[in-house]
């Protein structure tokens, strides 16, 4: 039997950014919730100790009002009424007063539990636990100003809120717990010699204390709190629904059309030149979107300058093969056509003036010299040409060719406009290539505007590519766009046969490149086209 492959579990779907968004806001609302319920039931409950402590001090405070009066106003009336040595405690004993009010209050006030109670007592209903024995001894050893104490405390598994007060021997007090033999005979005959005796003025002997059950309250201070957690879980349930149904309308809805334009447009199904519709957002999705849009400008553009960028690549590798081809027939034409020329130079010598064999050389060496501009312009075009470079302030170069052109080619129908940059840094340049370059582009322009027009010449120091721009632009017909990507090819021209070779603007091209320029040729959106010449400075040529 082959071995069982065991099955991998299903990788999970990663959470989307909503449900982490709804899930940690939940987690926050649910921890907020628990620990309002869990402060809010502190707070009752300190708000119930703090009402317990006073209530309980009020009973106290009665007690003690009680106590002081029966001292101070009943038994020294009885005293003066009764003969000596006669000893009532219903009215004369504090403990036993204060038990018999507290019996009552009980009645009343069954949750009231009053003890006063001492270490040696004479009535041994009246004697100290081992927990309230120890906080007699605690106050024994603290100053008079500590002997109170409140608190919690559990007794047989339920909770208490605890009152405890000190109970100070007192002058008064020691006619019934000093010194025996100074008692009240009805005192000593009731509860003997050996107890609760011998007490000092200032002793603390005993303590009074108001105990309150707490559990049943306690209980149902958690109850609110569980009721107040669930009504505000119920609450902050229904909070996150409305929450999760304004963020999925507010936030998801725009994002996931967004996101579904994004995909479109990244996946292709879409063109750059669409935009997102934001008219109905007007918050942060709406920042978003134009983001997004001005984003899909720039890609547009980009994606434009790339296509030209190939174009200009293209036509450059196309012009470097014709270039490579112009080049190989002007050297193969050159020699032969030089031997043309030198010989009918020769035969025009000693040929006579007058006859039809002089003419006949005169056709043969004008065409020859004409064969021979064509096969410099090949070779000017291939970059085959020794240059002479100097240092050259290409305003001063321009202006030099345009003033002769306006001498001798424009007659004043033509308009030239300067706007030279002074600035203008000189350039490590053949001179006389750059005149004949200037030369070609004002012929062209010329010829462009049969009827008169305007050039303008601009040149600027390019400070951000570091080299120097030149444009030439005309107000003529301008470049039709079906043949924009072929006027730099060596022959071509839109002149009828016989009115032009078709090299000048190849030429052009050669000269810029063979200085490692840039030449760019667009239509003008009034009307015209022009000439874009980019040249770097000395250093950073290619």
């Amino acid at each position: 039997m082959p071995d069982s492959q065991p099955i991998e579990p299903a990788p999970r779907a990663p959470l989307t950014l909503s449900s982490k968004f709804m899930l940690g806001l939940g987690a926050i609302l649910f921890c907020v919730i628990s620990i309002s319920s869990l402060l809010a039931y502190e707070h009752l409950k300190r708000i119930y100790i703090n009402e317990a402590y006073e209530k309980t001090d009020l009973v106290l405070g009665h007690i003690d009002a009680t106590m002081d009066y029966a001292r101070d106003e009943l038994r020294p009336q009885i005293f003066h009424l009764m003969p000596g040595n006669i000893f009532i405690r219903q009215v004369m004993s504090s403990s036993f007063m204060n038990t018999g009010i507290m019996k009552r209050f009980a009645t009343r006030f069954p949750n009231y539990i009053y003890r006063r109670v001492a270490i040696d007592p004479m009535n041994p209903a009246n004697k100290a636990d081992a927990f309230e024995e120890s906080f007699i001894r605690l106050f024994q050893k603290e100053p008079a100003a500590k002997h109170d104490w409140r608190g919690l405390v559990t007794k047989n598994g339920q909770e208490y809120f605890l009152h405890l007060k000190g109970v100070v021997m007192e002058d008064h007090c020691l006619l019934c717990h000093g010194e025996p033999s100074a008692s009240p005979e009805s005192i000593t005959l009731q509860y003997g010699r050996e107890h609760g005796r011998h007490w000092q003025v200032g002793e603390v002997v005993g303590l009074e204390s108001i105990a309150v059950p707490v559990t049943a309250t306690f209980r149902q201070l958690r109850q609110v709190a569980v009721y107040f957690f669930l009504f505000g879980l119920a609450g902050i349930a229904a909070l996150f629904a409305a929450l999760n149904y304004f963020h999925y309308r507010i936030a998801v809805v725009p994002l996931r059309r967004m996101s579904a334009f994004f995909k479109e447009v990244v996946n292709r199904h879409r063109g750059l030149d669409i935009q997102f519709d934001a008219r109905d957002y007007y918050d942060e999705a709406s920042d978003l979107a134009e983001s997004f849009n001005r984003m899909l400008g720039y890609l547009r553009d980009a994606e434009e300058e790339r296509r030209a960028m190939e174009e200009r690549v293209r036509q450059a590798d196309k012009l470097a093969s014709i270039g490579r081809l112009a080049a190989g027939v002007a050297h193969e034409i050159n020699n032969p056509l030089s031997l043309i020329l030198g010989y009918t130079k020769m035969l025009r010598k000693e040929c006579p003036t007058t006859g039809q064999t002089h003419e006949d050389l005169e056709v043969v060496y004008d065409n020859a010299t004409i064969c021979k501009k064509i096969v410099e312009d090949l070779l000017n075009f291939s970059r085959q040409t020794k240059s002479n470079l100097v240092s050259v302030n290409l305003n001063t170069a321009i202006e030099a060719v345009v003033v002769s052109f306006e001498e001798t080619s424009l007659r004043g129908v033509i308009d030239i406009v300067r706007d030279y940059d002074p600035d203008l840094p000189d350039l490590t340049v053949d001179e006389e290539k750059m005149r004949r370059l200037f030369t070609n582009l004002l012929i062209n322009a010329q010829q462009a505007m049969e009827k008169g027009g305007e050039i303008r010449i601009k040149s600027e120091y390019d400070r951000g590519k570091h080299g120097v721009r030149v444009t030439i632009t005309d107000t003529g017909s301008g470049i039709p766009e079906e043949i924009r990507e072929k006027i730099f090819e060596p022959f071509f021209t839109t002149k009828q046969p016989g009115q032009g070779t078709g090299l000048g603007l190849a030429v052009s091209y050669g000269i810029v490149k063979e200085h490692g320029g840039e030449i760019l040729a667009q239509n003008e959106a009034r009307g015209g086209a022009s000439f874009t010449l980019w040249f770097p400075l000395a250093g950073d040529k290619q």
